[in-house]
């Protein structure tokens, strides 16, 4: 057995609507052998609430917290690096195959890609993943749907809240080619006021085998998106009338929109049989709209770049090894300006613009460079040695200010070097234990970089990291049981955090360091009675112990407070069930302990647990057409809860802070689908 190091060619996913889709042990021998920070999650799984969020199914995965304020309010933490970030993903990377969907300073939105599309997460906690720079928080990455046969499918999914969603896909193959298509329209009234939203996407996959050793497979995505947004609550609005929106965005009906675009090549080609090089070239744009109560913010970003990876598998002193070498390029032109929202003006219709506040623009780019070497000095042993770098620059142009307070110049961060070590050792067949040491990074956003006067802050410093990690992984009783335990600690400087200057509206600051120390866990099974009842049970948790090192903000010391925004403790528990061929059972609950909502921890988001459930039911229509129905509940037991918080919310005028979103209460949905193979 070759433990640690798996060298193979990507899968193909061949699933289809009638066949068998739950863990097999197959799967778990592909988690055992995987490193102890990584984890993976099927497209069933990610199906298995109303799909409209992946929230849920995310926070399966020990040590990552998924926030949701609403459909188009979501934002990501791995192991507390971005918890302090306010409305959006930070802090990590976020690749759709070999396709960076992350902008050049670290921003992701992941909510607007429809769970359809998605046919594997892969999730890397921390920043061992040299491959891809080494981002402090770590890097989920997006496998896409594309099989081998020849199908159309349909499906209506309908719940409360008016949800509706429509979802179409076509998938050809044949020879040398594959090609998916899909669309998706789904639209929501939400339980809150101010909450509708309406998304629609288009989406291409497509593969071509030009020869027995190359391949090209391209990928596009267009997303246009509406959604208003009710914002924050105060504790008395969570607990009385968590339905309500926020006074001054309601009377703004304030809202995002945007039109999003992805478009990507990848070139893949065996040079020999030992060499394998893969050359992507993409290009992102997104134009966005958003009016909210203070202002009119306007933004538009064209984003273009390459990443090319060579493999070599050689003998290095006579031990069997692995090169992998990289670099990987993208520069994002934004355009920032901010307006007058006159809406108090505008006779209850919305926003009206005004005057215009500021009016910048930003070229970033960075260049970085990786390289990672797989030697097996054993049966038992292995070790990854990496090391990635990176190079960001920016250049502003500032075109509405005087030349006195002018920002047009250039700027730059300091070169990272960024080190990855990783040992694995089998004790026997079934058990393994690892230890590895990593340095991570991540840059300011645009969002964090601008001031109250909307002027960028180039004195913001990146953060930096270092993470020392072991890892125990052991396969039991022919692995039908996976047992995975981690320890940590993650020590980050220059922090950034968010600093609240008026209403809804933030400045980011460097603010002293903190230390992330956790513990993870996880049982996953895979039980079968005879050939009619195969059942997963898993048990999944993380307990965490962040604290501010030194913070002082404004003269006051937050020093060895807890880190805001973070759960100290995480469960999800569940069971996945299939009886006979037809049916299945899917039950998931999610626990989270209570939450600081600002630095001086004098104020707590309350725990809280919630389950959901969901029933299917697969059969043959005739001949070649198949259908689906299902029904769920989620939140089964309507519990009131904080689905997202805003940390360090001040209250103006007399009014109460508003630090919390509220949560769905119990909601139903239910679908059908048809599939036709031809």
């Amino acid at each position: 057995m070759i433990s640690g190091i798996i060298f193979s060619q990507t899968q193909k996913d061949t699933t289809t609507l009638k066949e068998v889709n739950l863990k097999t042990s197959l799967e778990i021998e592909k988690a055992f052998q995987t490193e102890s920070n990584i984890s993976f999650l099927k497209q069933e799984e990610l199906l298995q609430s109303n799909q409209t969020t992946i929230a849920p199914i995310l926070n399966k995965i020990p040590g990552v917290y998924m926030q949701q304020g609403g459909v188009n309010t979501t934002k990501i933490n791995i192991r507390g690096i971005g918890a302090r970030a306010q409305f959006e993903t930070n802090r990590l990377k976020l690749y759709y195959n070999n396709i960076p969907l992350s902008t050049a300073n670290g921003t992701s939105i992941l909510h607007d890609i429809d769970l359809t599309t998605i046919s594997e997460v892969k999730v890397i906690k921390g920043p061992q993943a040299t491959q891809f720079g080494a981002g402090l928080g770590g890097v989920i990455q997006l496998k896409s749907v594309l099989r081998d046969k020849n199908y159309a499918e349909s499906e209506l999914l309908f719940g409360s809240f008016d949800l509706l969603k429509q979802n179409y896909s076509l998938n050809f193959s044949e020879g040398n080619k594959k090609v998916n298509l899909t669309y998706n329209n789904l639209s929501s009234g939400g339980f809150r006021d101010n909450s509708n939203y309406q998304r629609e996407s288009y989406f291409l996959n497509s593969e071509w085998d030009l020869s027995e050793s190359s391949k090209l497979q391209l990928v596009g995505q267009v997303v246009q998106l509406k959604g208003f947004i009710p914002s924050s609550l105060s504790r008395t609005d969570l607990e009385e009338n968590p339905t309500r929106a926020a006074f001054t965005w309601g009377e703004a009906r304030g809202y995002e929109s945007y039109t999003r675009g992805i478009f990507g090549i990848n070139y893949s080609n065996q040079l020999t049989s030992t060499i394998q090089q893969n050359t992507a070239v993409f290009t992102n744009i997104r134009d966005a709209y958003e009016p909210r109560p203070f202002d009119i913010l306007d933004e538009k970003n064209i984003g273009i770049g390459l990443r090319h990876t060579t493999e070599i598998d050689l003998q290095l002193f006579g031990l069997t090894s692995r090169l992998n070498i990289g670099g990987e390029f993208l520069r994002d032109d934004f355009e920032v300006s901010t307006l007058e929202n006159q809406y108090r003006d505008n006779n209850g219709q919305g926003a009206l613009e005004g005057d215009v506040l500021s009016d910048l623009s930003q070229t970033r780019q960075y260049i970085e460079g990786f390289a990672t070497l797989n030697i097996l000095f054993s049966r038992k042993f292995d070790l990854k040695l990496g090391l990635a770098t990176n190079k960001t620059t920016y250049e502003i142009e500032d075109v509405f200010s005087n030349p006195e307070n002018s920002q047009t110049g250039e700027y730059d961060y300091d070169q990272v070097w960024l080190p990855n070590a990783v040992g694995t050792y089998s004790l026997d067949e079934n058990q393994k234990v690892s230890a590895s040491i990593s340095k991570g990074f991540s840059v300011p956003t645009v969002e964090q970089s601008l001031t109250e006067e909307g002027v960028f802050n180039t004195e913001l410093e990146p953060e930096k990291g270092w993470n020392y990690e072991i890892g125990y992984k052991a396969k039991w009783f022919d692995d039908k049981l996976l047992t995975e335990l981690s320890a940590y600690y993650m020590d980050v400087e220059n922090l950034l955090v968010a600093r609240r200057v008026a209403e809804d509206r933030f400045v980011g600051i460097n603010a002293g360091s903190t230390s992330h120390p956790g513990i993870e866990f996880s049982f996953k099974s895979n039980l079968n009675y005879n050939s009619w009842l195969k059942m997963q049970p898993y048990v999944n948790g993380s307990f965490n112990f962040y604290e501010f090192d030194e913070f002082v903000d404004q003269g006051e010391s937050f020093s060895g407070n807890d880190l805001t925004g973070v759960p100290s403790q995480q469960f999800s528990f569940g069971l996945d069930a299939q009886i006979g061929d037809r049916f299945y059972f899917y039950f998931q609950t999610n626990a989270v302990s209570e939450i600081p909502v600002n630095d001086a921890n004098s104020v707590f988001a309350d725990s809280y647990a919630f389950s959901n459930l969901k029933a299917e039911y697969r059969f043959p229509l005739y001949k070649s057409i198949s259908a689906r129905v299902n029904v769920g509940v989620n939140n089964a037991f309507n519990e009131k809860y904080a689905s997202s918080i805003v940390t360090n919310a001040v209250g103006f005028g007399g009014s109460e802070p508003r630090y919390f979103y509220p949560g769905e209460p119990r909601n139903y949905f239910g679908s059908f689908a048809l599939n036709y193979t031809f």
